[in-house]
């Protein structure tokens, strides 16, 4: 499943990352999960969600997979589970993660997306991820830092938006720190106008 859609991490690799964000003591995690995703199933989509509720993260976006027209997945053809397998998944998540304290706080679609379903932030009390809510709404601007983020700067008057992207892969963007710098640069000079 990972080599289908372009992720060269590993579920260990998440396990890790998820001890040294509890020994760092962060407060407010953020998972996402995706039905849908080739491969899978709805048994491994519940282990899956089984595994992220118990990490102690209070807040989970359950994802409907959204089939882009250039990805991989379409263009080779690439089995995907189908639109009853994913309603599945999405039908565990529901109950599940309301049992475990978790209640909806914001719900998007997009186009081309697996059985036209939806995408879905859950949390627990006080664990709202207003960056989930900002990153969908054309009103706020956002400046990211760290691998693999996106800036979206808006102007005030709502008549122009402009994005630039961090470097994907940590190392890289440890190692180019004049991306960052360029980064910062352009978001100074969109409100310098």
């Amino acid at each position: 499943m990972r080599a289908a859609i372009g992720r060269r991490h590993t579920a260990d690799d998440i396990r890790r990352a998820m001890e040294l964000v509890r020994r760092a003591g962060f407060l407010h995690v953020n998972m996402d999960l995706i039905a849908g995703l080739p491969e899978d199933t709805p048994e491994g989509f519940r282990r899956s969600l089984d595994e992220v509720i118990g990490f102690g993260t209070d807040n989970i976006t359950v994802h409907t997979l959204s089939l882009k027209k250039g990805s991989r997945i379409t263009l080779e053809g690439i089995r995907i589970p189908t639109m009853e397998e994913a309603a599945e998944m999405l039908d565990y998540a529901d109950p599940t993660l309301r049992g475990a304290g978790f209640g909806p706080y914001y719900l998007y679609r997009q186009k081309y997306m697996s059985g036209s379903f939806e995408n879905t932030g859950w949390c627990r009390p006080g664990g709202t991820g207003w960056y989930n809510i900002y990153i969908m709404e054309e009103l706020h601007s956002i400046l990211s830092l760290g691998a693999g983020g996106s800036t979206k700067m808006v102007d005030p008057a709502g008549n122009r938006i402009e994005r630039v992207f961090n470097l994907k892969f940590p190392q890289e963007y440890v190692q180019r720190p004049e991306k960052l710098t360029a980064n910062q640069e352009a978001f100074r000079a969109f409100y310098d106008r």
